[in-house]
């Protein structure tokens, strides 16, 4: 991280949590539940659900279009671990990179098992928002399926003022964060040299 962005960690690393992973938290009269399961390969490759695995728990889910990670994971050069903070940097306007969006979240989870990959997060008083999101991706009967999982309040003067535009990015980073992965494994596919016999 550069000097600012240390410094705005640093400030908002300490703040508090506001919702836990086991018990959840206070919900205001307007909360977002939402689910959703996609495949993302449906006949997956060889060493496509290690690469997407590898791609989450690297802190990349997102594209730099809608949420950025940041924190002592990328300092380090390692995965996301469970009890850390992470900054997140999201844009205002999707196609502007100048305006931004900072939060702090805490990972309450980031494992890999041989199918199965999740990272999840919930949010601290330094959030715009209250709430729990998990992404969950697994292999099985030849496909990769993705399903994201989230809840969300508003926790800020901003997203209650501004509660359309709040739930329009919301939703545009659950769209980006799958399409994301889904083009990850798009471009990892070995393409057949034309005119190549199929495979029997």
């Amino acid at each position: 991280m550069d000097a600012a962005m240390e410094k705005r960690f640093r400030e908002y690393e300490s703040a508090p949590l506001s919702w836990n992973p086991t018990k959840g938290g206070k919900r205001s009269f307007v909360c977002f539940e939402d689910s959703i399961s996609e495949i993302v390969a449906e006949q997956a490759q060889p060493g496509q659900f290690e690469q997407a695995a590898c791609q989450m728990l690297a802190g990349d889910y997102y594209p730099a279009d809608a949420v950025q990670f940041f924190g002592r994971f990328r300092d380090e050069n390692r995965n996301l671990a469970k009890g850390e903070h992470v900054l997140q940097r999201a844009r205002f306007f999707p196609f502007y990179a100048g305006l931004y969006l900072w939060s702090m979240v805490e990972i309450y989870v980031a494992e890999e098992t041989e199918n199965t990959c999740r990272i999840g997060y919930v949010t601290t008083q330094k959030h715009h928002g209250r709430g729990i999101w998990m992404a969950t991706l697994e292999q099985k009967d030849g496909k990769l399926t993705l399903t994201v999982e989230s809840t969300a309040c508003p926790n800020s003067w901003a997203f209650w003022l501004g509660l359309p535009i709040a739930r329009y990015l919301q939703l545009r980073a659950r769209r980006r964060g799958i399409e994301n992965i889904r083009s990850q494994l798009s471009r990892s596919e070995s393409p057949r040299p034309s005119g190549s016999p199929n495979p029997s």
